[in-house]
């Protein structure tokens, strides 16, 4: 079993076990059931979504990216479970997403974006969820959609333009694709057909 491997089991045991995260672990629960049941296309991305998938070891809330198509479909599906939405949500500095919102379920904090779309290092990124790029990750009783690391590793690469901190997450997701090989060419391939910042192509070249 590889280090990935290791610390994934490790994050899902602790999340369906672990006091801290029992409340996350309900409100998803009940997130995944009624957009599954809504045939909303969405996934987790940013922190939960390397979370699940090994790369890291904790997250605070849940980043939801949603095909801008279902977006009303969502709302209504989130807002029935007692989601609160917060339309006058500003987005975040070099966020130019057709939709953008944060949201509250008790305790729990989401954002949720549609065609999430990033303006930095003078570039422009948009990168549209599809079901066929989706990893699926069994919990108890459910299973959690999450964006592919292919996926991370632009978005953390795009986000490094306003907060050069990303760069460590960016390099994770480096590593494991190095490491374990690439599950979603297509997302890098169709990342370089957009206005990407020199320094990303080079990397998405090295690893294609």
């Amino acid at each position: 079993m590889c280090k990935w491997e290791y610390q994934r089991n490790a994050n899902i045991l602790a999340f369906l076990t672990a006091s801290e995260y029992r409340e996350r672990l309900d409100v998803l629960e009940k997130v995944c059931q009624v957009l599954r049941e809504a045939k909303v296309t969405w996934v987790l991305s940013c922190s939960a979504s390397l979370f699940f998938q090994g790369l890291a070891d904790d997250f605070n809330d849940f980043d939801i990216l949603v095909d801008v198509k279902d977006i009303e479909t969502m709302k209504s599906a989130l807002t029935g479970i007692g989601v609160q939405i917060k339309e006058d949500t500003v987005q975040k500095r070099g966020f130019i997403s057709p939709y953008y919102k944060e949201a509250q379920k008790g305790n729990v904090h989401f954002d949720l974006v549609g065609d999430i779309t990033l303006d930095t290092f003078h570039g422009r990124y948009c990168y549209p969820v599809a079901r066929k790029e989706t990893v699926l990750i069994p919990l108890e009783g459910f299973t959690v959609p999450v964006a592919p690391v292919e996926a991370s590793l632009v978005l953390y690469g795009m986000m490094e333009g306003w907060q050069s901190k990303r760069r460590f997450k960016r390099e994770l997701c480096y590593s494991y694709l190095k490491e374990k090989g690439l599950s979603f060419p297509e997302i890098l391939e169709k990342a370089k057909t957009q206005q990407l910042p020199a320094f990303l192509e080079e990397v998405l070249d090295s690893l294609l």
